[in-house]
């Protein structure tokens, strides 16, 4: 089988080749996010449990690992897909995630003031958005936890989460 110019077959197609970096924000200031959470974001574009697509958009998020110790903190990242052209990405932020759900009760603001104005970089799809805050959470107890994040029609992959004593 011949590969494609504009795919592989390992990572996909060449917009996920792109790396656009991983911010956060610390007080007023936006800086670049830890190395430990840009390695979590690089391997996105091989990620194999990807959010579900709805209308060629997806949301997914990550982290570091599946089984964490009592009271270490989880660090979520959140990635917005457009996978075909026609559509926009609001690719400044890091954005305030709404929507996030820790063991089916919702961890966040449920949705953004429609108030609130974007004014940022646009860019046409498809590709890539990272710069959504990173979230946490910690547990106090040992026991299994799911996170997802629903925007709208979308629906993130469930993280499970397996926290064990130390």
């Amino acid at each position: 089988m011949e590969k494609s110019a504009s795919s592989d077959r390992t990572n996909g197609p060449d917009y996920l080749q792109q790396w656009p970096g991983l911010f956060i924000r610390e007080g007023d200031r936006i800086v670049d996010a830890p190395p430990e959470d840009v390695e979590v974001a690089k391997r996105y574009p091989a990620f194999a449990n990807k959010g579900a697509v709805v209308g060629d958009r997806r949301i997914t998020i990550m982290c570091r690992a599946d089984k964490y110790r009592v009271g270490e903190q989880v660090r979520v990242l959140h990635v917005l897909e457009a996978l075909k052209p026609g559509q926009k990405l609001f690719v400044m932020g890091p954005k305030a995630v709404y929507g996030e759900y820790v063991d089916d009760r919702l961890a966040t603001a449920a949705s953004a003031d429609p108030a609130q104005a974007y004014d940022g970089r646009v860019l046409d799809s498809p590709g890539v958005d990272y710069n959504y805050d990173i979230t946490h959470y910690s547990f106090s107890e040992p026991g299994r936890h799911k996170i997802y994040w629903q925007m709208g029609e979308l629906r993130s992959n469930t993280l499970e989460i397996e926290v064990v004593h130390p």
